[in-house]
């Protein structure tokens, strides 16, 4: 079985996102798809961030974060930014896949804070980035123009929303927005449904 290509416009702030790419995980580890992950801010400054998350979604996503083994709470909202920023520069050093799960874990199991480049930093040292440069990698806003072009790019292209998954690739490429149950969102990826 040829692995189906599957660009993920998705944020790390996003409980949806966060539960689909666990499962997309399961699905590469298996050698079922090959992932490109696009940055899509929910909150792009200076769109005001809501005040809280009541966590209105915990009931629809618990049954499918316990079927992926994933903790679930709901956390702070934060701007995502820089963690968008630090996930690319981890990508550049071939911790890409390791630094977006340890990112979904710390906002969604730890209730910490990506948004802040101390907290970043300490996430890239503890998969083996040098946090001095991650720390100016973030400072400067070395990727701060590409994860604004993905998102831009993603609007024009008709991404309303995370997460929005293109499988496949040219006029056979297929989407799929939202989040579903295991079962149902390997079925629609691999064209079984």
């Amino acid at each position: 079985m040829v692995a189906v290509p599957v660009v993920v416009f998705s944020d790390f702030a996003c409980p949806f996102s966060y539960v689909t790419e666990a499962a997309l995980r399961r699905m590469q580890a298996a050698g079922e798809v090959e992932t490109t992950h696009l940055a899509w801010e929910l909150y792009p400054a200076p769109a005001p961030l809501p005040l809280w998350d009541t966590g209105d979604w915990i009931p629809t996503l618990r049954p499918l974060a316990v079927e992926l083994g994933i903790a679930l709470r709901a956390p702070a909202p934060v701007r995502t930014r820089k963690a968008h920023e630090a996930a690319a520069f981890a990508a550049l050093k071939g911790v890409g896949p390791a630094m977006r799960e340890a990112l979904f874990a710390a906002h969604f199991a730890e209730g910490r804070d990506i948004g802040r480049i101390d907290v970043l930093v300490e996430i890239g040292a503890g998969l083996g980035l040098d946090a001095s440069e991650l720390k100016v990698v973030l400072d400067v806003d070395t990727f701060a123009g590409r994860v604004a072009g993905e998102r831009d790019a993603a609007l024009r292209a008709g991404v309303e929303g995370v997460p929005t998954l293109v499988m496949g690739t040219g006029d056979e490429a297929r989407w799929l927005v939202g989040a579903r149950p295991f079962a149902e969102l390997r079925a629609a990826v691999l064209g079984e449904d």
